[in-house]
């Protein structure tokens, strides 16, 4: 990528200088502006002249340093241990832009200047986070660093259907997905019983509509309109969950299934809005750590047996055997039933028309597979009527979606 010779160089190495500086001396450090902005200087006029020369200023750096530590310790107690690896970074960064890689060394400017910015906001997030969390963070990292790899890269069966590597691809993409919603929404979730609904639907939609059930059966008349608002912003979340799946997944399997899940998702976002009160309850939930070893596990099992089903039944029975297939998921998972179909659509072994019929039926059996349980932990038969025709308006905008894909396709 071109850059305006040696004078550019030297005006970003000044500025990135100046960046880190600005963001130093913000925060009352003893090194400022003029500082980082000489060091990162010298970095790139150092490598300049020679790698020797440039390796002699760092080295110069770590004693320069020292008597900055110590001076600080002396005069009030501290250490700049912060600002001595910036200073460092600095140099680097400044050699970076010597050896004319410019973009890179702009690019880890900013992140460094955002990271040293950023250090209240990192230190609260770090003391929020728990040993099952950071147990969550090490289950996805093993399933995307270490299983992967080792995973057979084709089938194991005969029949080509048991293709395990692609199974653990949606199960980290899943567990991925899960791990980030939840910290998202431990952290911003009791603020509004929206974000508990958006986030916890895209976690699992289900849950979200037990828990509120339960926690709106101790005051009906108060906290019933509150989760309904919520469950109806999970059914949101877990539909445009799925079209993300698809978009990610099985591109031109959205292109079918966009009608069908656009509406569904347009008729939820209408339905959660008019429903919502002027006074919105916050109501944390206990959804629990969604990368949990036996959850992960459990939905990598459902996913491998979905897919397995899904690709036999189109198989042997056609279409129609599919179809139920990711009707059936739908009652038990429709993210695990989603991204088999997506996958099984990626490889080629069902239609993209037939991969995004199976994400729509799965996502409108998952609508109504979360009344039931409303109504028997809920017990209030009036919520539960009110959720059934909400549900039924968004299932037959899913149907109006999959008419109109139809008629358009004839066409």
């Amino acid at each position: 990528m071109p850059f305006p010779g040696s004078l550019g160089l030297v005006m970003e190495s000044l500025a990135i200088g100046v960046l880190v500086g600005l963001e130093r001396r913000s925060s009352q450090k003893r090194i400022g502006v003029r500082t980082f902005a000489s060091i990162c200087l010298a970095g790139t006029l150092t490598w300049w002249r020679s790698p020797q020369v440039a390796y002699g200023l760092l080295a110069l750096l770590v004693p320069l340093l020292t008597v900055l530590n110590v001076y600080s310790l002396f005069a009030d107690g501290s250490l700049e241990i912060t600002t001595s690896v910036a200073v460092l970074v600095t140099a680097l960064l400044g050699i970076l832009v010597g050896q004319g890689l410019w973009l890179e060394a702009a690019t880890c400017a900013a992140l460094v200047t955002m990271l040293l910015a950023w250090k209240v906001r990192l230190q609260g997030f770090a003391q929020a986070i728990t040993i099952q969390e950071v147990r969550g963070a090490v289950i996805v990292a093993t399933i995307g660093f270490v299983g992967y790899p080792l995973l057979p890269a084709r089938p194991i069966d005969p029949w080509g259907v048991i293709d395990i590597r692609a199974a653990w691809v949606g199960v980290l993409a899943i567990a991925g997905i899960g791990f980030l919603n939840y910290i998202v929404l431990r952290l911003w979730g009791a603020r509004g019983i929206v974000w508990t609904g958006l986030l916890g639907g895209f976690i699992n939609s289900r849950a979200v509509a037990i828990e509120l059930a339960v926690r709106a059966r101790g005051d009906p008349a108060r906290l019933w309109p509150v989760a309904m608002f919520g469950i109806l912003s999970s059914n949101t979340a877990m539909v445009l969950r799925n079209g993300l799946i698809l978009a990610v997944v099985a591109p031109a399997s959205l292109r079918w299934a966009a009608p069908a899940l656009g509406a569904m998702l347009g008729t939820n976002v209408v339905l959660a809005v008019a429903y919502r009160t002027r006074s919105i309850e916050p109501m944390s939930l206990r959804l629990g750590s969604p990368v949990a070893l036996k959850q992960v596990l459990a939905f990598g099992v459902v996913f491998l047996i979905i897919g397995v089903a899904g690709a036999l039944a189109q198989r042997f029975v056609g279409h129609v055997g599919f179809l139920l297939v990711s009707g059936i998921g739908g009652l038990v998972s429709s993210a695990s039933t989603v991204v088999a179909a997506a996958v099984l659509a990626a490889q080629g072994r069902i239609q993209p028309n037939v991969a995004a019929y199976g994400v729509t039926l799965a996502s409108m059996i998952t609508l109504l597979s979360n009344i039931p349980a409303v109504h028997t932990l809920g017990n209030n038969k009036p919520a539960t009527r009110r959720l059934m025709f909400l549900s039924a308006i968004s299932i037959a905008a899913g149907i109006v979606g999959l008419v109109i894909t139809t008629w358009v396709v004839r066409s």
